[in-house]
């Protein structure tokens, strides 16, 4: 049975010691100490079961204790929701009050949250130990005491300064607590980290994958004349949950017509028609890790001018692909995107980066905020087991837009795309 079929069946047992299924190297790849089965994988199923083993907590944390030594971090705070998970494994559809996760060099970690989240700590967390603070209370000031008591008072400690959910108030407030403190951006600690999947999250993501392209066969039956954009988000949502998807990361996006070429728009209510174009980009997850794709659907037979945008922007593409190797930058891959448009004649169309890094994805979006990112002559260098969404939408008219994408894992030897969707564009009118 192929890596990939073992990774999206659901009957996986952990069955191996905690110090046997991986390691973290130096240069922050994951590599399986023994030859990988299917018994070193969790149950994608069970419920109220940390997604991740022991020894890859334990990994991560000496990870994120590396990096803060080089540094030169006493104490690392995290605020996104994402950071939080990945370390913690701590979940809750309640990110948007104050939450932080407070990570030492020798104690464990500890999560500042909500009294009314205790729960979730105890039966989410991988770190039990907690900070809680009460509706009557200032959150940050709670956070506050915690780093004081900690002894973090004169010491350098490094704020989540990238997350949505560390607010100037906040931060303002913090750095008022504690005066002496030296407070830097310690969002970078975890992104090049986050930036390399384990084999554990690769199945998640294969897993989505499936989730995913129910969703997408759903929606793509639904695209006929007569029937709604509406129509097709509903058939999307109920098919990915029903394929195993948890709540959405983001609401898929869906135009059709004249509203084609709205950058980031929802459904609208508006009723399809023959001859009309229809774009989906959506996404699933599993253990919140998601799986991305865009397609871009003809209802009928498409002319010449939508025929060849988007045979350029799968094109595009599949250049960029074939450019995706370990020691290749963000840089190399963007620039051979370029090079199939150039030579389409279509240097114009370049109004976006090639592709963004897909993982864990929360409300409210599915991309990661990470350090590599592939976009023009960036330095930042490919490695087995970094995950991007590459996308290609062109505009050859005034009001079109014509857009496919491709999820890929960067692999030892390229890139491989991740359960790809077809990439028909014509779809029948009944």
């Amino acid at each position: 049975m192929a890596r990939h079929d073992l990774e999206s069946s659901a009957q996986f047992h952990y069955t191996r010691s905690r110090e046997a299924l991986m390691t973290l190297d130096s240069g922050l790849q994951w590599r399986d100490r023994a030859v990988s089965t299917h018994s070193e994988l969790l149950p994608f199923d069970a419920i109220d079961q940390l997604p991740f083993s022991p020894a890859e907590y334990e990994a991560r944390l000496a990870a994120c204790r590396k990096a803060m030594s080089e540094r030169e971090i006493d104490c690392l705070v995290l605020n996104s929701p994402e950071n939080i998970y990945y370390l913690s494994g701590f979940i809750t559809r309640g990110y948007y009050v104050f939450q932080a996760l407070v990570v030492m060099h020798t104690s464990e970690p500890i999560l500042v949250v909500r009294r009314y989240e205790q729960v979730n700590v105890d039966r989410l967390s991988f770190y039990k130990n907690v900070a809680l603070w009460h509706d009557t209370e200032v959150p940050v000031e709670v956070l506050a005491k915690t780093l004081s008591d900690l002894g973090m008072a004169k010491m350098t400690i490094g704020v989540d300064a990238s997350s949505w959910f560390l607010p100037v108030s906040a931060y303002e407030r913090l750095r008022g607590m504690l005066p002496k403190a030296r407070l830097i951006n310690g969002s970078p600690v975890l992104a090049e980290i986050r930036a390399v999947k384990s084999p554990q999250e690769i199945a998640y993501i294969r897993r989505a994958a499936e989730a995913r392209n129910a969703a997408f066969r759903a929606a793509q039956e639904v695209v006929r004349p007569g029937r709604t954009e509406n129509e097709v988000a509903a058939a999307f949502n109920h098919a990915a949950i029903l394929a195993g998807s948890g709540y959405e990361a983001g609401a898929p996006y869906i135009v059709s017509g004249p509203r084609i070429a709205l950058p980031h728009a929802t459904w609208s209510g508006r009723r399809i028609e023959s001859g009309d174009l229809v774009q989906v980009s959506g996404a699933a997850n599993c253990k919140r890790y998601c799986a991305v794709l865009l397609r871009t659907w003809s209802v009928g037979k498409p002319n010449d001018t939508i025929r060849k945008a988007a045979d350029s922007a799968i094109n595009a593409l599949d250049a960029a692909i074939a450019a995706i190797t370990p020691g290749a930058t963000s840089g190399d891959v963007d620039a051979a995107r370029r090079g199939a448009l150039a030579r389409a004649g279509l240097t114009n169309a370049l109004v976006h980066r090639t592709g963004y890094p897909v993982g864990i994805g929360i409300c409210p979006g599915w991309l990661e905020d990470l350090a590599v990112e592939l976009k023009q002559n960036d330095p930042h260098v490919l490695r087995a087991g970094m995950v991007f969404h590459l996308v290609q939408v062109l505009f050859p008219e005034p009001n079109l837009s014509v857009g496919f994408g491709v999820q890929v894992l960067v692999t030892d030897s390229g890139a491989e795309a991740i359960f790809d969707y077809s990439r028909e564009l014509e779809c029948p009118e009944n």
